[in-house]
């Protein structure tokens, strides 16, 4: 459980925080009540008097009026630029049957810009109304209606088509009627049990910033509002984030004398969907039943192949047998491995070489040709030919490093003073630099060079890997030899290529599964050592991770520096959220772990209160009451503020460990 504490601060509508200790950095999250803004939105007027005394003159005063207008969010719709996340993801499809959506906007003072009653107050304008498509599944229901509308519509709205308070909200500066307008419409029987209470808004928003172990504030002071309602199990659900200005005029939300089958319409600001599917399609599920076997990245040896065949041991190698059309049109089969290769490579290759061909070897046991080495030199020279300013500068710099070298030599010679400008090495062009860097890691490589075999990587699968060097060197060998010449070149590439020393050994993963299309906040983390207890930390740094890339929608490719022995798979803390937790011993019922002050979870729960069971609307008011009880019993003069909510129903994002094994 991560590390919590909750402590008073004063000062500036910053009333209580709370801090949540992420599970990667060492820092915390630090939440807010609320963070009001200095001045609400609306219309102010300055009057300024200047008084001039004198004896030798008559009194005279110079008054100035100024106007000016504060002009805050009141319409939408919410772009981009406002909003930071909204949880579960738009789209998304995973067991989101326990969480309490949430949308986190970039402003942190939005939800409370204006007001949802006449007073001013601590409460959010601003609330998320959850639509499940079993609310309108009975007969006489109806579904919303969402449309675009104007301003002038808006304001003018007939009790007969919908409730909306016009005498209560007009228009500001800057408001035009012909500005259009996202409303939804909900028939009052629907939308009364969903609705929060007025002492609910003020638990269901609060404000969270980023905090660095050394108390330095990290990124920007965002706010959160939180849903009272489940998402539908198995299902979809809508998501709208609503205004509720001016609606709670008298500390209940004010339906103007709707009945039953009444519209009620409401202004939209935002809205998303998602689905919610079995537990056995969660995160965590999906993860642990990932096919990894064999956990390396290799074709099964067909039953009818002898073991002991060469051809059998060089698919344990991670071969696999492709068509191979000769120079002459003549057609074959040849062995090729891309640089993902099962265990240790101890392939050695000499280079530089001044063609392919020089690197296709021939196995007379199988009477077959090896061409992975060949292939890569092949790529890596007709990857840097396609593209012509890296080819072009890669060329300019070889020919001026020959000739600075050539110079350098004739100096030698005739014993002539060295000048130091001369004698500095000239400077491989950035661009030829960053080209031969990512070639490095392999980036832009077609996948079929890089997995050859649909079989090597099936779906729902895992393979680990270690990188061939020696398929790496080759492939920038290729690459190089656009700039060589001359057999100079080659000689200094070949003194070059003795000089250089060997780097760490590179081991990575990939996994193509629906975790990576359904979770795009996914993260890995490797380690060198064996760590089969989640719960007892790592003794050393987590592996420096040279790649992290989705190869496709479904594929994931990660590359470390370093033998990769406990793989870490999990959300980015951005994918923190609010939720429930199911008791599976008390069938439907929902319980809460709270924290105290130091972080530690307690060991009681409380047992989550509905406000509408059958809606699964959660009676939020009670619940924080029951929290503070228990954490606070006989201090009911605490205040349950939205930070404190927060602090409460935030939870940890999943982590799903791999270890490999001895």
């Amino acid at each position: 459980m991560p590390s919590v504490n909750l402590r008073a601060l004063r000062g500036s509508g910053l009333r209580v925080r709370g801090s949540l200790r992420t599970p990667s950095e060492d820092g915390r999250i630090e939440f807010r009540q609320f963070h009001q803004p200095a001045l609400e939105s609306g219309t102010y007027k300055i009057e300024i008097q200047q008084i001039v005394q004198s004896p030798k003159i008559p009194q005279q005063t110079y008054p100035k009026h100024l106007s000016f207008a504060v002009l805050g969010e009141r319409f939408g719709p919410l772009g981009p630029e406002d909003i930071v996340a909204m949880f579960p993801p738009p789209g998304s499809v995973g067991e989101h049957a326990n969480v309490l959506p949430h949308v986190t906007l970039g402003r942190s003072t939005l939800p409370w810009e204006r007001l949802p009653g006449l007073v001013d107050e601590d409460r959010s304008w601003m609330a998320l109304l959850l639509l499940r498509a079993s609310d309108f599944a009975d007969e006489g229901v109806e579904k919303p209606r969402v449309q675009t509308i104007t301003l002038g519509e808006l304001l003018q709205t007939p009790a007969a088509t919908a409730r909306f308070p016009t005498e209560r909200i007009r228009l500001e500066e800057g408001q035009q009627a012909s500005d259009e307008v996202t409303v939804i419409d909900v028939q009052w029987k629907t939308l009364e049990p969903l609705l929060p209470t007025a002492e609910e808004l003020a638990l269901l928003a609060h404000a969270h910033q980023r905090v660095a172990a050394d108390e330095t504030p990290e990124g920007d002071l965002d706010a959160t509002v939180i849903c009272n309602r489940l998402p539908e199990p198995n299902g979809t659900s809508t998501v709208h984030l609503v205004s509720l200005e001016k609606r709670y005029p008298n500390g209940a939300f004010d339906a103007q004398g709707a009945e039953p089958n009444d519209w009620i319409r409401l202004v939209s600001l935002a809205s998303w969907k998602f689905d919610s599917v079995d537990p056995e399609q969660s995160f965590s599920a999906l993860l642990k039943g990932l096919d990894r076997q064999p956990a390396e990245l290799r074709a099964p040896v067909p039953e009818a192949l002898p073991p002991a065949s060469p051809a059998a041991a060089y698919l344990e190698q991670g071969y696999v047998p492709l068509p191979h059309r000769m120079r002459r049109a003549s057609k074959s089969v040849s062995f090729y491995r891309g640089p993902f290769v099962p265990g240790v490579s101890a392939e050695e290759v000499t280079l530089p070489a001044e063609c392919a061909d020089e690197l296709v070897r021939y196995d007379p046991e199988t009477g077959m040709f090896d061409v992975s080495y060949a292939a890569a030199w092949e790529l890596g020279r007709l990857r840097t030919l396609a593209n012509t300013r890296v080819a072009l500068e890669l060329l300019r710099w070889t020919r001026e490093s020959a000739q600075q070298r050539h110079a350098m030599r004739q100096r030698a010679a005739r014993r002539l003073p060295l000048r130091r400008a001369r004698s500095e090495a000239v400077e491989m062009p950035e661009v030829v630099a960053e080209w031969l860097a990512d070639l490095e890691l392999l980036v832009g490589l077609p996948f079929s060079y890089l997995v050859p075999d649909e079989r090597l990587l099936p779906v729902e699968g895992l393979r680990f890997f270690s990188v061939d060097p020696a398929w790496v060197e080759c492939l920038l060998d290729g690459a190089r030899s656009v700039g060589r010449v001359t057999n100079a070149d080659v000689e200094h590439a070949r003194t070059l290529r003795a000089s250089r020393s060997e780097g760490p050994r590179v081991t990575g993963l990939l996994m193509r599964s629906s975790v990576v299309s359904g979770w795009p906040s996914l993260l890995v983390e490797g380690y060198a050592e064996r760590l089969p207890d989640m719960s007892i930390p790592p003794t050393s740094q987590a592996l420096t991770p040279l790649r992290f890339d989705r190869l496709a929608e479904d594929t994931l490719l990660a590359l470390f520096a370093g033998e990769v022995k406990t793989l870490d798979v999990f959300q980015a803390p951005e994918a923190l959220h609010y939720g429930l937790d199911a008791n599976e011993a008390e069938g439907e019922a929902y319980t809460k772990n709270p924290r105290d002050a130091s972080g530690a979870s307690r060991p009681e729960t409380v047992t989550v209160p509905w406000r509408h069971a059958d809606k699964a609307v959660v009676d939020i008011a009670e619940l924080a009451t029951r929290m503070k009880a228990l954490l606070a019993p006989g201090r009911s003069e605490l205040p349950s503020t939205g930070a404190q909510f927060a602090l409460q129903m935030i939870e940890g994002v999943e982590r799903v460990r791999f270890v490999a094994s001895s």
